[in-house]
Parts: C-alpha cells; sequence; structure tokens
C-alpha cells in the first residue's frame, strides 16, 4: 500500500510536526482530517522511493552510461564512477540560498503563554 503525506489546510499544528504520514489504499479517497489532531488538511506531493531488486554499484551503473556521484561535503561532490567532472563544486551563493530556504524546526515552549 502506498504512504501518502499530509499537511494541515490552512495553519500550522505542532503535534503533527507540519505533517502526517498515512498508509492507504491507491483508491482510497484523501483523507480531509488529520487523525491525529482533527484539523483539516490536504494531501501534498511527496518523495517517492522504491527498491530496485537488484544490487548496484557505481561501477556497474558506470557500465550502463550512469555517473556517481557522492557528496564529500556541504556544496562538493566527488565521482565514485562514469564518465564526466570528477568533482562538482556549486556555487556559494547558491548553496547559501538554499540553506537559506529551508525552513527552521518548529519549537514548541510550553511556558510561553500566547
Amino acid at each position: 500500500m502506498p504512504i501518502y503525506e499530509y499537511e494541515p489546510d490552512d495553519r500550522e499544528c505542532l503535534m503533527c510536526e507540519g505533517k502526517v504520514t498515512v498508509i492507504q489504499g491507491a483508491n482510497d479517497a484523501p483523507l480531509k482530517y488529520c487523525p491525529d489532531c482533527g484539523l483539516e488538511v490536504r494531501k501534498i506531493v511527496s518523495r517517492a522511493s522504491f527498491q530496485i531488486g537488484l544490487s548496484t554499484s557505481p561501477d556497474r551503473a558506470a557500465q550502463k552510461g550512469f555517473t556517481t556521484w557522492k557528496k564529500s561535503e556541504s556544496g562538493v561532490w566527488e565521482k565514485l564512477a562514469g564518465q564526466g567532472a570528477d568533482v562538482l563544486v556549486g556555487d556559494p551563493r547558491d548553496v547559501q540560498a538554499i540553506k537559506q530556504e529551508q525552513k527552521p524546526k518548529k519549537v514548541l515552549d510550553l511556558d510561553q503563554g500566547e
């Protein structure tokens, strides 16, 4: 069964840390309410994940025409196998822009009154 992600429709939820993961059938109707907190939710596009039955390696991927890189540090990837550049280096301004776009983690201070 597929795993779907939902997030609150018009507000942030501190109970669900921004989203909820639900196992549903592919033909099941989307949830309208969060099963944890009860807020209205909407289905979001999430990262797909699958596993290939065969074992793969960078060298085997190179034989099929793919190039494999491994991240060695922030903004730098080193080639493991295949054609192309030995090292890919991201522009420091782009790396900084991506870091700034990342959402900060939510902190719930129970001692702070609203």
